[in-house]
């Protein structure tokens, strides 16, 4: 019996034809080759797992994760497609709120048990003391806290969007450069915005950050090119984050 709805959202179609053979013999499925077109239809599919690539051209799938969580649907599990060059990436998705990582191309005898697996775990009803966080907050309100104790909230509301001009300067600095640069002067610019998005309490920029510095000093281009995907999208979150001072009056 074809009992759980899964969402399949990958835009490569050999990997997206394979995946819908494989689950259509067990489950449901709805397909997509597009996450803007997948988040728009995702209220009406109420999916128990969905598979998203991560190499998305049309959303970053960071933002594709946040908006899905956004909806409130806590017991549908969100699992990463990644392509076998960027394994070495996984912890780093972990981090970032993906309960699963699958490596492309999916191996037939593999996949099917994985699914089933996953879908056989206790469903989930949100979050609970003591339970990993589907993604990291932008701003750890503990540390805000902690600002407030030292100045106003009108000065430190002036330190972040001083901040805010900071990680302006560096999607400057990288839309100026080659795809897969890993310049000195790039990789100072991630430093200095990891020290000070920590210092903040910026949990998801200092994170995708120190994942976009670690790997520009080791020189590995083609990561350090996606990683950058995933940093552009948490400087994106915290400037539609910070554009009202009401957010922070929220916190």
């Amino acid at each position: 019996m074809k009992s759980k709805n899964i969402l399949i959202v990958e835009n490569k179609e050999q990997d997206r034809k394979l995946m819908e053979y494989l689950i259509g013999q067990v489950h449901t499925f709805q397909s997509f080759d597009q996450g803007t077109v997948a988040l728009s239809q995702l209220a009406n599919q109420n999916p128990d797992l969905i598979l998203i690539s991560l190499q998305l051209l049309d959303i970053e799938p960071i933002l594709f994760l946040q908006k899905v969580r956004a909806l409130g649907n806590h017991s549908c599990r969100v699992v990463g497609l990644i392509s076998s060059t960027e394994e070495q990436q996984i912890p780093y998705f972990r981090e970032l709120g993906f309960e699963e990582l699958i490596v492309k191309p999916v191996r037939p005898k593999e996949f099917i048990p994985k699914i089933q697996s996953l879908l056989a775990q206790p469903e989930k009803t949100g979050a609970k003391d003591g339970e990993k966080p589907s993604s990291l907050p932008i701003l750890n309100p503990e540390i805000y806290e902690q600002l407030l104790r030292l100045s106003s909230k009108e000065v430190i509301f002036q330190v972040f969007l001083d901040f805010a001009e900071e990680c302006k300067n560096l999607l400057q600095l990288l839309e100026r450069s080659s795809a897969i640069e890993t310049s000195e002067e790039i990789t100072r610019a991630i430093h200095t915005l990891k020290g000070n998005s920590g210092t903040l309490g910026l949990d998801k920029l200092y994170v995708a950050a120190k994942h976009s510095e670690s790997l520009g000093k080791q020189e590995k281009s083609i990561e350090f090119a996606e990683s950058l995907h995933y940093l552009k999208a948490a400087i994106k979150e915290f400037q539609e984050f910070l554009r009202t001072e009401q957010s922070l009056n929220n916190v």
